[in-house]
């Protein structure tokens, strides 16, 4: 080889070592590795340089991705099934006498209704009258000598059991356990407790995660939502039929957060508010997926079956899901956690330094942060719009990853100062007047956010409109709502853009109220145009209210700030719960 030549082959090769991270290089396609004094990777200080090495952008991620983003599809199709489950049709008294003389329905109805000027039948009560005696009559001379059938104890009376029209719903919670009239709240509680197992999941998955593992967790809350899921199709009371909706959410919960732990641990720190946009899009799919099968199966045993069923695809994590290397890492599992980085570095046909240097790098490494403060700490980042997390109120966990300035208390304190301090530093924001009213108003912006959402969502059969459809066109407004607010925030910042999308919602909801307390009819699609419309707002505001909350309050306050929020919008659901609400106009 001439000279020249020589001299291209040096330049070329300086060239890579240039490119190539602090303490890599690259010689004819391979990576070169530099040492440090302690036999570690030079160069390599945390777990996001050991990213940089197996590379957070390739074929390996894009799976876990797509795999994890499962979880999201999951989730959507127990938590806005109430529409349908406990779907309401409509009800009159059973009037045995009439129906054992094969009265037609139209008779039935026309001598036992109070009152047939309305335009759907759900009725508590029915006339007074003596049926067996109206039965021995028949019908025409029942309505001819009406005077002379009452039984004299009032005009009417309530109904001691109930007929239900089956013409659109074969069967649901509400026709199997009679949840109308007098148990309506019960009704309402099956929405509640799903509310109920989101708060419980999030008290405890955010330990579980970091004390047992992401892997572990995640597969054991897949086996037991499946069966939780199954046995709520099964309930042979509804007692147990409530018990058995809040472990599905419950359970739900943790796999929702395993998963987005496990993608917020396998991508660079500037990749995740990206991601995170992404990650949500399966939400508003299966959203619109839950009126579709609710169209076709009409039984709720089978259609809460159909709902639990997909839940076998996520069985495929016991093969596919691997175990998070970051936490491998800072529970001392190294060599397991550099068999997984050679998984990865392989399939993104990238090259890791030698097992023994990484071992080292990996042991000498401070120990990442917890998957509290990972959740947390992605809400803080700088326009971050991956505020998806909330409507399943993730945050809720991340209370204790904030720490206060002062000492850790001794061993000798007892446990009720203990318990006071404890109690202070999460009411500290409550108690610095500099943050008193901050605080505060936030508390009611994340609970009337959350009210609204799952009013609007859950309310169809208060505006009378088409379940099926509206559902479906509400997960199809999802999907615009999370991408609305980046030109939002680009022109109007937060406070203009989170005023104007409450406001917005406002003025839909009280149009809605305005025509319907004044018009004795109104259009559908004009109704379901407003409330979609109101739905598209209070989805970007819920969004928003994450990254507006973070940014009102000091970095070394942010954690807690939004922790907080998170808690009192889930507190406040069961039993506040929007169901109840809409069930008030019922």
């Amino acid at each position: 080889m001439d000279e020249e030549g020589t001299q291209r082959m040096e330049e070329s090769h300086e060239k890579s070592v240039k490119a190539a991270p602090e303490g890599q290089a690259k010689d004819g396609g391979k990576d070169i590795f530099k040492l440090d004094e302690s036999g570690g990777v030079a160069g390599v200080k945390s777990f996001e340089d050991i990213l940089d090495i197996v590379g957070t952008n390739g074929r390996w991620n894009m799976v876990i991705f797509l795999l994890c983003s499962l979880s999201t599809f999951m989730s959507t199709l127990q938590s806005i099934t109430y529409e349908f489950l406990g779907a309401t049709p409509e009800y009159w008294c059973h009037v045995g006498p009439l129906v054992e003389a094969n009265w037609t329905l139209e008779e039935i109805l026309d001598l036992s209704l109070p009152s047939r000027n309305v335009t759907e039948l759900k009725f508590c009560e029915y006339n007074d009258l003596n049926y067996t005696h109206a039965a021995l009559l028949g019908y025409k001379e029942s309505i001819e000598q009406i005077d002379m059938l009452p039984t004299g104890n009032g005009d009417t009376r309530p109904c001691p059991s109930r007929t239900f029209n089956t013409s659109q719903y074969t069967s649901t919670v509400v026709t199997e356990w009679d949840l109308v009239c007098e148990s309506r709240a019960l009704y309402s509680t099956t929405q509640a407790a799903s509310q109920a197992g989101i708060l419980i999941g999030a008290s405890t998955f955010g330990f579980l995660l970091d004390k047992f593992g992401r892997r572990r967790i995640i597969l054991i809350c897949v086996f037991l939502s499946l069966v939780s899921g199954l046995a709520a199709a099964a309930s042979p009371s509804f007692i147990f039929y409530v018990i058995m909706k809040t472990l599905v959410s419950c359970f739900n919960f943790g796999c929702y957060t395993g998963c987005f732990i496990q993608v917020m641990e396998l991508f660079s720190p500037s990749q995740r508010s990206s991601l995170g946009s992404l990650y949500v899009l399966p939400w508003a799919f299966g959203y619109m997926l839950v009126p579709g099968i609710a169209y076709i199966i009409r039984s709720w045993r089978w259609l809460q079956t159909a709902y639990s069923m997909p839940v076998l695809l996520l069985f495929s994590y016991y093969w596919l899901l691997p175990e998070s290397p970051r936490w491998l890492t800072t529970h001392g599992r190294h060599e397991e956690a550099v068999k997984i980085l050679s998984d990865i570095a392989k399939s993104n046909k990238r090259h890791l330094p030698p097992e023994d240097a990484l071992i080292v790098s990996l042991k000498g490494m401070t120990p990442p942060v917890t998957a509290k403060f990972l959740i947390t700490s992605h809400f803080l980042e700088k326009d971050s719009l991956t505020m998806f997390v909330g409507l399943w109120g993730l945050t809720g966990t991340c209370c204790q990853a904030y720490q206060t300035p002062e000492k850790e208390e001794s061993e000798e304190t007892d446990a009720v100062s203990r318990i006071i301090e404890n109690l202070k530093r999460f009411l500290i924001l409550v108690l610095k007047s500099e943050f008193r009213w901050k605080i505060l108003v936030c508390y009611f912006c994340w609970y009337s956010v959350s009210m609204v959402y799952y009013g609007i969502s859950l309310n169809s059969g208060n505006l009378s409109t088409d379940p099926y459809m509206y559902v479906f066109l509400g997960g199809l407004i999802e999907v615009p709502s999370y991408v609305m607010l980046w030109p939002m925030l680009a022109y109007l910042g937060r406070k203009r853009s989170l005023v104007s999308l409450y406001f917005l919602c406002a003025l839909t909801i009280s149009i809605i109220a305005i025509l319907l307390g004044t018009q004795d009819e109104v259009s559908t699609g004009v109704i379901m145009f407003l409330s979609l419309s109101g739905k598209l707002a209070i989805t970007a505001a819920f969004h928003l209210i994450y990254v507006f909350t973070a940014e009102l309050f000091p970095t070394k306050y942010r954690s807690l700030a939004v922790g907080e929020s998170s808690m009192m919008d889930l507190v406040g659901e069961p039993f506040s719960s929007p169901a109840y609400i809409n069930d008030v106009a019922l």
